[in-house]
């Protein structure tokens, strides 16, 4: 048990947790883990566990936000020593697993994640089955292993197809091909095209489909149907008003353009996208979000051609 503290300014551990509770609400995460942790220890004082354990685990989930991992996994190992009910216990096992996993240490979160799926196999719900399959399959392709990340993905995916989640069950299939697509190109084609059967159920999904296809392509070095794909990414984006899906689509679409030596395409990609982003969040955030990609075109092909590319594009614009 921690020492008797004294009381923040006179609040009880209570009205501690509600303020805690007010100061995420503001995204306040430092300030929030310092009141959780008073409460914590303020209710190790009275020996209330349950609660107590409740206020460690909050704080370490906030402080790892915060990137404050020393100060996380303390307040991890605070909440993991105490006596807890299934339900918490459990939340400290995926935080340990979340907290290695944004460590670095890929490894070990796979195994804590691992855990967590065995040792409360019973007390999971498919919904839950399906995060935490997700979790670890991040944490196999950080540990470069791409085939255990989707068949992970892939096994989520029909947890949240089978409880009507279609838009989710999709993205975790297309996460399995993206993973795929690193070691086994053909299997990740295959994927793709069984997703591809049917019509995306909206442009954000025609922008997810389309940018995993484009990408693939891309790997299978297949450049006109990558470009089709991220057409179609494009399109759907802007559909959906998907501005950072977008410009991944247009920014893609120039590079690829550039390599078959479309340089004056790969110029016209990205000024159209400059404009259509302007249309969509006015025309400084579209110049800060496209002056980086023209910056390294311009790099690419060196200023004097450059600037040849950009008169053509002008001069073309003028005549139509």
């Amino acid at each position: 048990m921690s020492e008797p503290t004294v009381p923040l300014g006179g609040l009880s551990p209570e009205m501690m947790e509600e303020q805690a509770r007010a100061r995420l609400a503001r995204a306040d995460l430092s300030g929030a883990a310092g009141l959780l942790q008073h409460a914590a220890r303020d209710w190790n004082h009275v020996g209330d566990d349950a609660r107590a354990g409740a206020c460690w685990l909050l704080a370490a989930s906030t402080l790892r936000l915060a990137g404050l991992m020393k100060e996380a996994g303390h307040a991890a190992r605070c909440a993991e020593v105490l006596p807890l009910s299934d339900e918490v216990r459990r939340g400290v096992d995926l935080e340990l697993a979340e907290q290695a996993l944004a460590s670095g240490d890929a490894a070990m979160a796979r195994e804590r994640f691992a855990f967590v799926l065995v040792r409360y196999a019973d007390q999971i719900d498919p919904a839950l089955r399906a995060v935490v399959l997700q979790r670890r399959a991040t944490a196999a392709a950080a540990a470069h292993d791409e085939r255990a990340a989707a068949v992970d993905f892939r096994a989520a995916a029909e947890l949240m197809q089978k409880s009507g989640q279609l838009a989710d069950a999709e993205t975790a299939r297309l996460a399995a091909v993206s993973c795929l697509a690193r070691v086994d190109t053909t299997a990740a084609e295959i994927l793709w095209r069984d997703i591809d059967r049917l019509p995306p159920r909206d442009g954000a999904g025609a922008a997810r489909r389309g940018l995993v296809g484009g990408q693939l392509a891309e790997q299978s070095r297949q450049p006109a149907l990558a470009l089709a794909r991220y057409g179609v990414a494009r399109q759907g984006a802007l559909d959906a008003r998907d501005a950072a899906s977008y410009l991944a689509a247009s920014v893609q679409s120039s590079i690829l353009m550039e390599q078959q030596g479309q340089v004056g395409d790969a110029y016209a990609r990205l000024a159209s996208a400059w404009v259509t982003l302007g249309d969509l969040l006015g025309r400084d955030t579209a110049a800060a979000m496209l002056r980086p990609a023209m910056k390294d075109l311009r790099d690419r092909l060196g200023l004097e051609e450059f600037q040849r590319v950009r008169e053509a594009y002008a001069e073309r614009r003028r005549r139509h």
